[in-house]
């Protein structure tokens, strides 16, 4: 099978072209990293546009470069963003002897059919595969190599026969309704907003991108913050994006629907994996319960997570870096730890066996004061005391920052502004006598009564200084299922994300309580409503057991 259609030749070689300003920052990125091998080839070369049949007969356009006398090894990356703007990582992985082959997933960038978010990656995925094996070039290892979209475009490739040798899978998911879309069983609004906004502008003229740049963050804001949320994506783009009724549509966490776009369910059909994650990423738990479920299957896996959010650029000099050492020395790379985590707080890189690690719990009460206790002997037994706030889903609790896709507000953020809110609640430990590194999952468990059975809770554990500034440390999100009358007294045992964060001594712990994150998480309506129907706002008081039986506690797994 050739690169070319059957009715044009292929096209015609080209030298790489001079990169660009931010294509040679992002090089120079690449080549000051440490473990970087050195270049090996020069006089890279690109042919473009080659036209590679999908099983519809959409072509698939598809870019090939490489240096003369490359070796027998390719690096494959299909994206929905355009290949041009991959030219550094091209460039890089063709001077250390590499095939590099990207390609437009359909209906992107000059590919044909029409692109809808994964329904088509698997088939195409097994095309563009066939297709490559078939090239008198590529006869050594394929590696898949790609960040979001682009990483669940490599799970997709696990479906079916032709599958590539590894996977280097950035902050993604083999799943992202269950990993990103409706984590926690909400709606993620402000990701499906800004995502939709992206892919809105990517292919737009220049003038009229660089328009919409400077308007993206007040357009993103007011289309998450859209009601009905139905609108939301038309507020923000002044189009209407396909798959977004869709996503609202099909919100059940069964939901048959999504399961063509679940992708790598068979843990055989995985070939050898790196995960790469990030501390403050959306696809975090995702990426994390990736390498958990292949590991525990006995699959070659290894995970890679650091501080970063998901427009992080360190997390792709790690990216390259794994794959070309995947390709020059996959022996000496699979004795290494299998975990590699960068603990927040600056506390460094550790190598692990494991995630998660071996750690201890320490426990803490959530107690009256807005204090968080230490638990010891003297707790047991103690008095039960409440505290309450109220949920108003027309006044929504701001989410202060976290694991959002969009750019502007993702990350660790200022939390005084939502701490001074009365429907947030501020629980806040006394200092520690040292430093203290957290690795793991903290958990909470809760017990409350609430007016509305249909209640959220959002949980935040945060880092205080000594001058009283709160950093995010992680989070959960969770909608409680709608059990029970409204007066009962429920329990639940909420974790948190995971994390590795160095508390350094003379900071305090606090843990946030509260009922909404918006629109990270959409609002709760308060109703049995679908997600597209806003007709009806119903707030709902919360009251938190303190003490008692059944006390309210956070744990936390310290690192020995």
């Amino acid at each position: 099978m050739s690169g070319a259609s059957s009715s044009s030749a292929p096209p015609a070689l080209v030298d790489a072209p001079r990169l660009r300003r931010a294509a040679r920052s992002e090089y120079r990125r690449l080549e000051a990293a440490t473990g970087m091998p050195p270049r090996t080839h020069t006089g890279v070369r690109v042919q473009r546009d080659l036209r590679v049949p999908a099983t519809d007969g959409a072509a698939l356009l598809t870019d090939h470069w490489f240096a003369e006398d490359a070796g027998e090894a390719t690096i494959l990356i299909r994206t929905p963003y355009g290949r041009r703007g991959m030219a550094a990582v091209a460039t890089f992985f063709a001077e250390r002897g590499h095939h590099v082959v990207i390609q437009s997933v359909r209906g992107t960038f000059g590919s044909g059919g029409w692109f809808y978010p994964l329904r088509h990656e698997a088939a195409d995925g097994q095309a563009t595969m066939a297709w490559l094996r078939a090239q008198p070039w590529s006869t050594g290892p394929v590696i898949s190599w790609g960040f979001s979209y682009a990483g669940t475009t490599q799970w997709a490739l696990c479906e079916g026969p032709h599958r590539p040798d590894a996977l280097i899978v950035g902050l993604s998911a083999r799943s992202i309704d269950r990993a990103m879309i409706y984590a926690g069983g909400g709606f993620s609004m402000e990701t499906a907003v800004t995502w939709a906004y992206a892919l809105d502008m990517q292919e737009r003229p220049l003038i009229v991108r660089l328009w919409k740049l400077l308007r993206a963050k007040s357009r993103i804001s007011r289309g998450s913050l859209a009601v009905p949320p139905e609108t939301a994506v038309r507020v923000a783009t002044g189009a209407r994006a396909g798959f977004f009724p869709d996503w609202l549509a099909h919100s059940g966490p069964d939901d048959a629907w999504w399961q063509p776009m679940r992708f790598a369910s068979d843990a055989r059909a995985v070939p050898t994996v790196t995960v790469i994650a990030g501390w403050h990423d959306l696809f975090l738990a995702g990426g994390v319960g990736d390498y958990q479920a292949l590991h525990a299957a006995g699959r070659p896996v290894r995970l890679i997570v650091g501080d970063w959010t998901h427009d992080g650029p360190d997390a792709g000099v790690h990216a390259v870096r794994e794959a070309l050492r995947r390709l020059s020395d996959p022996v000496a790379l699979a004795t290494e730890s299998p975990v590699r985590v960068e603990v927040g707080g600056d506390g460094g890189w550790r190598d692990l066996a494991a995630w998660p690690p071996l750690t201890t719990g320490d426990r803490w009460l959530l107690a009256p004061g807005d204090r968080l206790d230490p638990v010891t002997a003297t707790h047991a037994g103690s008095s039960e005391d409440t505290v309450a706030y109220t949920y108003d889903p027309a006044h929504p609790t701001p989410q202060g920052g976290g694991r959002s896709l969009n750019p502007f507000t993702s990350g660790r953020r200022d939390q005084r502004d939502r701490e001074r809110r009365a429907d947030v609640l501020v629980f806040t430990g006394t200092p520690l006598p040292h430093d203290t590194v957290i690795a793991g999952e903290a958990t909470v468990d809760l017990t409350f009564t609430s007016t509305n059975p249909r209640v959220d809770f959002f949980l935040r554990l945060c880092d205080v200084d000594v001058q009283g500034r709160a950093r995010t440390i992680t989070d959960v999100y969770r909608r409680m299922d709608a059990v029970g009358a409204v007066s009962d007294r429920r329990s639940v045992r909420l974790t948190l994300s995971p994390t590795a964060y160095r508390v350094a001594a003379g900071h305090r712990l606090r843990l946030q309580v509260s009922s909404g994150a918006h629109p990270l998480h959409l609002r709760n309506s308060g109703t049995a409503d679908p997600l597209h129907d806003f007709g009806r706002l119903v707030p709902s008081a919360q009251r938190i057991v303190l003490g008692g039986a059944r006390p309210s506690q956070l744990t936390v797994p310290v690192a020995e």
